[in-house]
């Protein structure tokens, strides 16, 4: 029988052989590690494809119910801008107030019903007081502007408009590319590109019926427009904030500019006074 220390003697040289046999593997070869069942790894912007950012950028904004918008417009008309909050799903209203050629003016909107007040300066017959008008029909507030049954489509359709139905039309119907990061201020953004023919565009469009998308088509077609060209910024969580637009046209082209901050921000918009009141409401 072995005596203890020829045992002994024989342990430690299994060990130093097996030791040196762990220290000659590559453990850089070693796979990583697995994700737990049911799991799933975090995903950059840049890992996944653009347009399923652009929808989840959109469907972040359905969920906020709200915003802050500060917007830009230049173009043939001149130039204009609005600063304020909108909401959207189940309380349509915003407030915000406006600058352009026609001069500064306020833009509400209760119950999916806008009102437009310009300063009287600006609009010495008003004399201040409310145009009011359906959402549908929002762009009859301004001089020229449709009709029951026109074109509803154009800069105050936009301002009072969830920003992300529009980037799901873009994610939808459009041809999106990542332009790659950038900085926007202290944050960091993923820039993309996109461009959509207007009758694709506006096509996915659910909300418009086949008698107001003719129109809208119309429209475009009237101004020469063949397709939407798109910017968008998107930052951490998928959350939007910036969207441009360029339509270019016969006559030049437009492109709006819409910034996005505070999703979800409480605010409370009251309709004006009656008809007849000091800053009461007359039809559109």
């Amino acid at each position: 029988m072995p005596s203890d220390r020829i045992v002994a003697l024989g342990v430690v040289a299994t060990l130093v052989v097996f030791g040196a046999a762990v220290a000659t593997l590559d453990v850089r070869a070693d796979p990583a590690p697995q994700a737990r069942p049911g799991s799933v790894a975090p995903a950059t912007t840049a890992s996944r494809p653009a347009r399923q950012v652009l929808l989840s950028a959109a469907q972040h904004l359905d969920d906020a119910g709200s915003a802050r918008l500060h917007a830009d417009r230049e173009g043939p008309a001149g130039r204009g801008g609005a600063d304020g909050t909108v909401s959207w799903g189940a309380a349509d209203t915003a407030d915000l107030r406006l600058t352009d050629p026609r001069g500064a003016g306020r833009l509400l909107m209760v119950d999916s019903v806008c009102y437009l007040s310009r300063d009287p300066a600006a609009d010495p017959a008003a004399g201040g007081a409310w145009a009011r008008a359906d959402r549908a029909e929002v762009e009859s507030l301004e001089p020229g502007g449709a009709g029951a049954g026109g074109y509803a489509g154009g800069w105050l359709t936009a301002l009072v408009s969830n920003p992300g139905g529009r980037l799901r039309l873009v994610a939808l119907a459009g041809r999106v590319t990542e332009d790659g990061p950038v900085t926007e201020g202290a944050a960091v953004a993923t820039h993309y590109r996109g461009s959509a023919p207007v009758e694709a565009l506006f096509g996915a469009d659910q909300n418009l019926d086949p008698e107001r998308l003719a129109v809208v088509l119309a429209h475009y077609r009237a101004q020469g427009v063949e397709a939407l060209d798109y910017d968008v910024w998107i930052g951490e969580g998928d959350r939007l904030l910036r969207l441009r637009e360029s339509a270019s046209g016969r006559a030049g082209t437009e492109t709006t500019t819409v910034e996005v901050s505070d999703p979800g921000v409480a605010f409370e918009v009251r309709a004006p006074g009656p008809a007849g009141a000091p800053g009461g409401v007359r039809a559109g």
